[in-house]
Order: structure tokens, then sequence, then C-alpha cells
């Protein structure tokens, strides 16, 4: 994918997203507090193979475990048109950093407040060695994951516990299914058991 048409899918993403702010003040509301870009296009100035954009959003910590889906999420998904576009993203609560073992180099694009930033934009375009790139030290790294291990168990339990319960698996408020919830629960605890060995092996 040439890099203009990524950078062009991050700035339409924080247009629509400013133009979604006007619902904070209704009963609908917009979870959406800021917008990061990660991956390849922090990197280079080549064409990169897709872009990575990772969203923080207005929701409990213990409602937003790693790699699971929220009903917030999915509709600010779907605002944004992000299954239409060449980008992964990644849900991420407000009071977590945006950064992750997944995602070790980010740089905020967008917030709600002040919208998007240009200079971010123009950085991107030309120059990504002048981004002011956020990216944690290998100890942060591996507090916060341990942190979300943490909760990444306790939600496979519960995800393990509502598949036994018949009422409670039938809940249609739940986004996904059954079996997609559960693989989710099962992989984020695996991955964070994987990132955490990485991360011992590199700090011996």
């Amino acid at each position: 994918m040439k890099r203009s048409t990524a950078i062009r899918h991050l700035v339409e993403m924080s247009q629509v997203a400013s133009d979604h702010c006007r619902l904070r003040e209704s009963d609908i509301g917009w979870p959406l507090e800021e917008l990061w870009v990660a991956g390849r296009l922090l990197e280079t100035t080549g064409d990169v193979d897709d872009g990575t954009v990772v969203l923080l959003l207005d929701v409990p910590v213990d409602e937003l475990s790693w790699l699971a889906e929220h009903p917030a999420g999915e509709w600010v998904g779907s605002q944004l048109r992000l299954g239409k576009r060449p980008m992964t993203w990644w849900y991420r609560p407000r009071l977590l950093p945006a950064w992750s073992h997944e995602h070790r180099r980010v740089v905020r694009v967008w917030t709600a407040q002040g919208g998007l930033d240009e200079g971010v934009i123009d950085a991107l375009r030309s120059d990504p060695g002048a981004l002011a790139v956020v990216e944690p030290s290998a100890a942060q790294l591996v507090l916060q994951a341990r942190e979300e291990l943490g909760r990444s168990r306790r939600h496979l339990r519960e995800v393990l516990e509502r598949s036994w319960d018949r009422d409670r698996r039938r809940d249609r408020s739940l986004p996904g299914s059954r079996e997609d919830r559960l693989w989710r629960a099962a992989m984020a605890v695996s991955d964070l058991l994987d990132a955490l060995d990485e991360l011992d092996e590199t700090g011996r």
C-alpha cells in the first residue's frame, strides 16, 4: 500500500472521530478518547503493507482486557469504517498506555480535545524520524504485561463460566460468538505469557 494512502486513511478516521465528538453532548455519547499510530508507518518513509492504529476508549479497564472485544469499541470501529480500511486496529482502555508488548512504539495522532495533530501527519509524510515516539522501557513492558496477564486470566475464567451457563451464554449484548470470545480470551493469556517469556530472555 502506498504510504500516502495509509496517511489519508488516518486523516479520514480523525475527521470522522472529530465529527462524532458532538455525540458527547447526547445520550449516545462517543467513547473514543485518542487515536494512536503504530507499526511500519513510524519506521520508514516508503510504502507499507498496512497501517496500524490503537484506539483508546473511555471504558473501565476491567471491561476491556487484552484482545477482548467491547460493544463500545465495535460501535466506534463501525463508525470509523475500520473493517473497510487497509488497517489493523487495537482497542485499549484510556487509563492504560497506548503502547503494549505488541506495539512498543506509538505516536498520538488524534485526541477528542484537540482533534487531528497536523504536525504528526506532516512528519509521517516526510520525516518519521522527527516524530515524538512514545516507547516504554523493558521494565515498564514487563510490569504492564504482568498486570494485563492477571486481568486476562480473570476474563478467561469469566468466559469459561459463561460458556457453561445457558442463560449467560445467550447474552446478545456481548460482541462476537461464544466460540470467538473463548478463543480471544485464551489467545490473550497465551500471547501475554509468550511476551513475558521473550522479555525475560532479552532482559538476561
